[in-house]
């Protein structure tokens, strides 16, 4: 039994998308059509709904962000990268914690340097600007 006076609260759509486009074309494709519009639109890094726009409009809209495309094998092999040296850098901690002597400055700033030199790769890869 619902207690007087309250009102049910309408379903309520959030995010600019919805809130500026209100109508939506479907357009029938088959499976391999699909797969070029999908290749396609990542290529030019927008998403399939910009990418759309932009072939329909000349424009992908104010709010379209273009990512990058990523390519896979360049960022396998930087990940590699990085898991070797969390592994070396892995091994020295647990030397350290056991006890043991440390390892010389010249093999933990080579960890460091090699840990930065991965991550400044990925994030090439990704398409993000280095720090400074």
């Amino acid at each position: 039994m619902k207690p007087e006076g309250r009102k049910p609260v309408p379903f309520r759509r959030s995010g600019s998308q919805k809130r500026q486009r209100n109508h939506a074309i479907k357009i029938a494709l088959n499976d391999n059509e699909l797969a070029e519009v999908r290749e396609r639109a990542r290529a030019t890094g927008l998403s399939a709904s910009s990418f759309g726009r932009a072939s329909m409009l000349g424009t992908p809209g104010p709010r379209a962000q273009r990512t990058p495309p990523v390519h896979a094998e360049l960022l396998a092999r930087a990940i590699a990268a990085l898991n070797k040296v969390g592994s070396n850098l892995n091994q020295m901690a647990h030397v350290l914690n056991a006890g043991g002597a440390a390892r010389t400055a010249q093999e933990c700033f080579a960890a460091l340097a090699e840990t930065r030199a991965a991550a400044a790769a990925i994030r090439a890869i990704v398409g993000r600007r280095n720090r400074p």
